[in-house]
């Protein structure tokens, strides 16, 4: 298999650079982006970073500890809308971008040298520039002949000027100077594993023969450890994947243990996720409805559909009667939210034989969906509205 070169695109604090990209004010200044509803802090610009502020820190602990800092509440519409721009930028140099999340995406590089007539860091030096001229968000770029150590390439590049290349000349160094949690691929439980036999860098991990990665990592372990000797296994992949599953959840304003403020919250988060399945064209045959309390204890109550559907109008009432299965008004919580599953994707389903609600909720949610296209989101509010008998004369 021919050589590849695969760059790993990384928007360096990303709701910051959005910010700054939309309020040029900001620029300079130690900025730090909150979760949805003031929650904690979610991006760090370098010079709130400098002031000692964590990732993750309680709004009300940091605005105390860091009472110089620019605190700003996430705007997730204008992050996507940047975002996009910042992935159709990338295709316009190739079409060999796979977008792995709003703040980052691999390129393939390979034959680019020939189109370009410049060699593979000149060509991330011109994407780079290109992207901060013309949308004023900095990235990092990591390069190597694999996913994986592209992937750690990006996160040298943050502190190298912007730009690194992982070749075999320093292969063994960067590894040898990367924890083996810092991998990608590598989660908690084996990392617990890797530690109780003594691997604590990714070198100590690919030292290791293939036999005994074989014996106690299987498959998952020598794809790792392949990909980590810069043998590429993982192809970069243009096409749109669809999800497995949707889900929408946000903290409250302020924690509440009143019933109608958890359903208002919920049918907000419903009315979403069934946008986004329409809009990826797919239908859940599951609800999961999902609670979680002020010490963070999660309580979930999962259904199953008669009918797949994304129509909000079927799911609210099925959800919150799920809702008040695990609601107790004993409890402080802190969080709602709905993951639609079981997602069957394209047109072929089973009508129901006995009702045709399904079609005109169809022509519903699409009326729903045009207008937020035409007049913007939250153009419409969807309540829930008990009904009362009429007293009898």
């Amino acid at each position: 298999m021919a050589k590849q070169y695969i760059a790993l695109v990384d928007c360096d604090c990303f709701f910051v650079s959005a910010e700054r990209a939309f309020n040029p004010s900001l620029e300079g200044k130690a900025v730090a982006v909150l979760s949805n509803n003031d929650g904690c802090v979610v991006s760090r610009s370098k010079e709130a970073k400098a002031l000692g502020l964590k990732m993750g820190e309680p709004y009300f602990m940091a605005k105390h500890s860091h009472p110089d800092i620019l605190y700003v509440r996430a705007n997730h519409e204008l992050y996507q809308k940047i975002s996009n721009k910042v992935m159709n930028r990338l295709k316009s140099f190739t079409d060999e971008v796979e977008v792995c999340s709003v703040d980052e995406a691999f390129v393939l590089l390979t034959g680019l040298k020939r189109l370009y007539k410049k060699n593979y860091i000149e060509i991330a030096k011109m994407i780079r520039e290109s992207l901060y001229r013309e949308l004023k968000i900095p990235v990092s770029i990591g390069i190597s002949s694999t996913k994986t150590l592209a992937k750690l390439a990006s996160d040298k590049a943050k502190s190298c000027g912007g730009i690194y290349v992982i070749g075999n000349a320093k292969k063994n160094k960067v590894l040898s100077q990367t924890l083996i949690t810092d991998v990608s691929g590598v989660g908690r439980k084996i990392a617990e594993q890797m530690r109780a036999e003594c691997i604590f860098t990714a070198l100590d991990f690919v030292s290791r023969p293939d036999y005994w990665i074989k014996a106690n990592f299987h498959k998952h372990g020598m794809d790792l450890k392949n990909e980590l000797n810069g043998i590429s296994l993982f192809k970069v992949e243009k096409e749109h994947k669809s999800p497995i599953s949707i889900q929408q959840t946000s903290a409250l304003k302020e924690f509440s243990s009143d019933i109608e403020i958890l359903r208002k919250d919920l049918i907000e988060h419903i009315r979403k996720a069934s946008q986004k399945a329409r809009s990826e064209n797919v239908k859940a045959g599951v609800i999961e409805v999902m609670l979680r309390d002020k010490n963070f204890r999660v309580i979930t109550q999962k259904t199953k559909l008669n009918i797949a559907t994304n129509q909000e109008m079927e799911i609210i009432p099925i959800a919150l009667k799920e809702l008040d299965k695990i609601y107790s008004p004993m409890v402080v919580w802190r969080s709602v939210g709905i993951t639609l599953s079981n997602l069957i994707y394209g047109d072929i389903l089973q009508n129901d034989l006995f009702n045709s609600s399904p079609k005109s909720n169809e022509k519903l949610g699409k009326v729903l969906d045009e207008l937020e296209n035409k007049f913007g989101k939250d153009i419409i509010k969807i309540g829930k509205s008990d009904k009362k008998k009429v007293p009898s004369a």
